[in-house]
């Protein structure tokens, strides 16, 4: 009892935290939602945070073990991508609005009780895409013409931003989802043209996510401040692909026209 009133508790505060924020969320409105009372609620969490905290990291203690599972798997590097996808919308699935309060309360992570586990998974996470995404280069599998870093980032955001469109039928969408990223990122959108020059410059300087043990104190905190910078700068890249990953992910159209 005790133990699914305390999922419960988390489930519930994950949807207030996604639709208010975790500044304007109140204890009493967690403990409302759950049929207690805010001095009901401290015996299961001590704070906010705490619950906070741990929607993130048992959504990411989760991501890790299954991003594990794909690197310590065989196959094409196409292969193991296409695995990251569907295993990323499958663990948002099961973890619901932890990858939106994620995103949304990215300033706030560094304050939170268990921070260093959670930058730590964000860490191995980047460190999955831009692996796989490195060995398909090397076997030639992928572009070597275009950056892996800025690609790898591209579609990794995109499969975590579908998260947030797709919320309500998610569980239904995710083979949607994975085939529809996978192809528009590894197979494009439009037909290869003999006469079209490549429009891809060649990557300005090579980049790799770092691990927490290789940082300093400092490049630990300008690495926060380039996390945000990073996610400022996709969601606008994410809002313009939006509409065409939805339309892709829709059955077309019956033609109701004439002859």
């Amino acid at each position: 009892m005790a133990a699914s009133r305390r999922q419960l508790i988390l489930t519930e505060s994950a949807r207030l935290f996604s639709e208010r924020g975790l500044s304007a969320t109140t204890i009493r409105e967690i403990a409302d939602a759950v049929g207690l009372n805010s001095g009901t609620l401290y015996h299961y969490f001590n704070s906010k945070d705490a619950i906070f905290s741990e929607i993130l990291t048992s959504f990411l203690t989760d991501l890790v073990r299954r991003y594990e599972a794909v690197l310590a798997g065989t196959g094409t590097a196409r292969h193991r991508l296409t695995l990251l996808v569907r295993v990323s919308l499958e663990v948002a699935d099961q973890h619901p609005y932890a990858t939106e309060i994620y995103q949304n309360e990215l300033e706030s992570l560094s304050a939170l009780p268990g921070y260093t586990q959670i930058a730590e998974a964000v860490e191995f996470s980047h460190h999955a895409w831009h692996g796989i995404t490195e060995e398909g280069v090397r076997n030639s599998e992928f572009n070597s013409g275009i950056d892996t870093f800025e690609f790898q980032r591209m579609m990794r955001e995109c499969v975590f931003q579908s998260v947030r469109w797709h919320r309500k039928t998610l569980t239904a969408d995710i083979e949607t989802i994975t085939a529809t990223v996978t192809s528009l990122f590894l197979d494009g959108f439009a037909p290869a043209r003999a006469d079209q020059p490549d429009a891809v410059p060649d990557p300005v300087r090579e980049r790799r996510p770092q691990l927490p043990s290789e940082r300093s104190d400092e490049q630990a905190g300008d690495a926060v401040d380039a996390l945000r910078s990073e996610l400022d700068a996709l969601r606008s890249d994410m809002r313009a692909m939006h509409n065409l990953v939805e339309s892709l992910s829709k059955p077309p159209a019956r033609d109701t026209g004439g002859a």
